[in-house]
């Protein structure tokens, strides 16, 4: 998809992070933007940074719900008539804890908005997507659907199933009109540890906030940056931050000592 300019993307996750950047590098491009999350103060933030010579629509969505999805497409599609870019980029984790700690409900909150919010939004776009000449899917998983990252079991169970989800809809719709792109970014400087939905302490949150941050490398701008160009670029998966390129190696590495390695790293850290 080399030009963007008047194309419609529909962006999940638009209130922070990787969304907002999103949609502010897209705007800058002249692409008319569907911008959806559950927060929608900080939602009209984001259009707040925006130029308002392009269709802008802001919608209230919690990616979890089907209903709710069910709505919002057919929002985007009264205000917008057609979109030609999905990205599912919603997304949540909980503050790093090992698997044995980690009660049902919490757990069930990461996989149903990370993974049963990437299928939502394919299966309720899906059909509007395949009636442009071309579109694009961008689905954001992480290094930990790479490699499974201890203290993250909800998180990396989620973004493995993107990341298997992604790559099987590629081989089934190659030769397509819809292209899918499967981005693993390292460590991003975002408040996914501090918005946890957990039960921490204000302490242990901005304690575990504190720790990411120090090895999160890339700002959300950069990884918009990187993002958008695969898009252009037609790529069918972005890998990138200095993180992501160190762990994937030591694993290749050492594959059969690569969780004991992980463990005498992370084991001593403040885990909640």
């Amino acid at each position: 998809m080399k030009e963007l300019a008047g194309k419609t993307a529909v962006i999940t996750g638009a209130a922070s992070g990787i969304g907002r950047a999103l949609a502010v590098q897209l705007n800058q491009a002249g692409v008319h933007l569907a911008l959806g999350d559950i927060d929608q103060n900080n939602l009209s933030e984001t259009q707040g940074l925006l130029r308002r010579d392009s269709k802008i629509s802001l919608h209230e969505v919690d990616v979890a719900d089907r209903e709710s999805m069910g709505r919002f497409a057919s929002e985007v599609m009264s205000a917008h008539g057609s979109v030609d870019i999905l990205v599912n980029n919603a997304g949540i984790t909980l503050t790093p804890t090992i698997f044995d700690d980690i009660s049902e409900a919490d757990f069930e909150k990461v996989i149903n908005v990370n993974m049963w919010g990437v299928y939502l939004g394919i299966r309720e776009f899906m059909p509007h997507l395949r009636s442009r000449p071309e579109a694009k899917i961008v689905n954001m998983s992480s290094l930990a659907g790479l490699v499974g990252l201890y203290g993250y079991t909800p998180y990396a169970m989620s973004k493995f199933a993107i990341r298997g989800l992604t790559e099987s809809l590629q081989s089934e719709l190659s030769g397509t009109n819809v292209s899918l792109l499967i981005v693993h970014p390292g460590g991003v400087k975002t408040n996914i540890i501090r918005n946890a939905p957990d039960l921490a302490s204000d302490q242990q949150r901005q304690e575990a906030h504190m720790e990411f941050s120090r090895f999160a490398m890339i700002s959300p701008e950069a990884a918009a940056g990187k993002i958008i160009s695969a898009i252009t670029k037609n790529k069918r998966q972005l890998v990138f931050g200095i993180d992501a390129r160190i762990v994937t190696f030591i694993r290749g590495l050492f594959p059969g000592r690569f969780p004991s390695i992980v463990n005498a790293i992370f084991s001593q850290a403040n885990f909640k």
